[in-house]
């Protein structure tokens, strides 16, 4: 029974020898990424991409308004059951086509956003490797996300380094 216990705490010594010399950096790459002027040009057209869909989503809106308007002038007015049926039936297909469209520009501007930003991110996954082989380090954790709780020394956050490297070029 000794043996065993003697046998553990040696196997946990050695473990907590091999991790304690283990060096791990820290990055906020979003923090990195909002710096970096390439960023800005994504959004801006990102934007251009927005605003071509909203003006076509708004012009939809004011079709779908002016058939709502159209449909109630024809009930006071005594329309026929047909002529009321035609003017659904054309409401119909045009919140069918507004939803579509709405549908469309999301899923386009979440793929744009997806296509614009990888080059980024892999440019900035790159000058991470440098920095972090550079100063040394085994291991970098990305705090984007606020995982890193709590840290002993400030030292160990690389993020400036890593603007400082992406700015370089």
């Amino acid at each position: 029974m000794k043996n065993i216990i003697l046998g553990i705490s040696l196997l946990l010594f050695g473990m907590s020898t091999a991790y304690g010399q283990s060096k791990i950096a820290y990055v906020n790459t979003q923090v990195i990424i909002d710096t970096l002027p390439a960023k800005d040009t994504a959004e801006l057209a990102l934007a251009n991409l927005a605003k071509q869909y909203d003006e076509s989503i708004r012009n939809l809106q004011m079709e779908i308004q002016g058939k709502q308007k159209e449909y109630e002038a024809k009930i006071k007015g005594g329309a026929s059951q047909a002529q009321l049926e035609l003017l659904q039936k054309s409401y119909e297909r045009l919140v069918q086509e507004y939803q579509m469209t709405e549908q469309t520009a999301n899923q386009e501007i979440q793929s744009r956003r997806a296509q614009l930003l990888q080059p980024i991110v892999e440019d900035v996954r790159a000058a991470i490797g440098r920095v972090a082989k550079a100063k040394g380090y085994d291991s970098v954790i990305d705090n984007s996300a606020g995982l890193v709780v709590w840290t002993a020394d400030d030292k160990n956050d690389i993020t400036a380094m890593v603007i400082t490297e992406m700015t370089k070029k």
